[in-house]
């Protein structure tokens, strides 16, 4: 017999968690705080996933409680200490911290309240008692939450990973059209890597609110710029497979040639420069083809031009990537 639940397990955020709860209540207990209990349970409210959040609702958490012993304190004053007098306050006090954006600090702060309302009388020495229940526990959250792994290493791995498929998959998109058995893989292969670049951009999203600095959020700016080129190719590959490989042969050459030329030179440094230049010389040499002369060359014709298009806003966002990346590293 199984006592504990299947995928029952022990993280690290669960350690951490006990570990700033316990603190808390023992250093409020040191300082002889009243309601030393409520400084664990915030502290249980406010570890976060990772550092930036958790900073974040602890400064809010902070900014509120001024809020919230605000319109306490009013209301207690006018109305008395009673049930309506909460209930008033929980009126105020509830949209006044959503309008805010700082949702997170309504329950701590009204457990905190509850002190105040059971108390025979509002004092000083009971305000500093609440403020330092929530500052011991926010800190301790926070404290707790500095250390973090880093994925940078990983990262970096992903982005290579990245680089590879698509220089594999640019490369096979030259011969795909002319082997009807091999594109539903290809397209698997497509999907693929959209599901592996979507899980990256997760992970760099988590590295960058584990970090502080201007530097913290290049992986996650190249994943992003990645997320939209790989939306991109898919459509090109959709274009293209459905073009009749009989059909302006010419043109489809150089079209070839385009795409093995970008899976040589598909690197992460690349700025995309003479790409650009080959896209637009094989414009050129559409332009002063000669016109289709049959429905089916004419819409083969489109679809190519509409390709290179694609091509064109691909090679862009990449250059848009390096001069926001070259702008920021000025200015760092």
């Amino acid at each position: 017999m199984k006592i504990l639940p299947k995928g029952f397990k022990i993280g690290a955020r669960t350690v951490k968690t006990v570990i700033a709860a316990s603190l808390a209540i023992i250093i409020a207990n040191l300082l002889q705080l009243e309601y030393a209990t409520a400084a664990g349970i915030i502290a249980i409210l406010s570890v976060g996933n990772t550092k930036k959040s958790t900073f974040k609702s602890g400064k809010n958490r902070l900014l509120n409680f001024v809020a919230a012993m605000v319109i306490a304190v009013s209301s207690f004053s006018i109305f008395g200490h009673g049930v309506w007098a909460f209930s008033l306050f929980l009126l105020i006090f509830i949209p006044y911290s959503a309008a805010c954006g700082m949702s997170e600090g309504i329950a701590p702060n009204a457990v905190l309240v509850t002190h105040l309302l059971i108390a025979p009388q509002i004092t000083p020495q009971l305000l500093l008692n609440e403020f330092l229940l929530n500052f011991i526990a926010i800190s301790l959250a926070f404290i707790v939450n500095l250390k973090m792994p880093n994925f940078q290493v990983e990262l970096s791995e992903r982005e290579k990973r990245v680089e590879h498929h698509f220089r594999d998959l640019f490369k096979r998109l030259s011969f795909i059209m002319a082997k009807q058995s091999e594109q539903a893989h290809f397209l698997h292969k497509v999907e693929d890597l959209e599901h592996y670049i979507s899980d990256s951009l997760v992970l760099a999203r988590t590295h960058m609110d584990n970090r502080f600095g201007d530097g913290a959020g290049a992986s996650y700016d190249y994943f992003a710029m990645r997320a939209t080129q790989v939306e991109i190719f898919r459509e090109i590959t959709e274009i293209l497979l459905q073009i009749e490989v009989t059909v302006q042969k010419e043109q489809l050459a150089a079209l070839t040639q385009l795409f093995k030329a970008i899976g040589k030179n598909y690197a992460k440094e690349n700025d995309g420069q003479a790409l650009m230049s080959q896209v637009e010389a094989t414009l050129d040499t559409y332009r002063a083809s000669d016109l289709p002369k049959t429905r089916a060359e004419f819409e083969a014709r489109a679809r190519l031009f509409q390709i290179l298009q694609l091509i064109q806003t691909f090679i862009q966002i990449k250059r848009d990537y390096i001069h926001l990346s070259e702008e920021r590293k000025r200015n760092f």
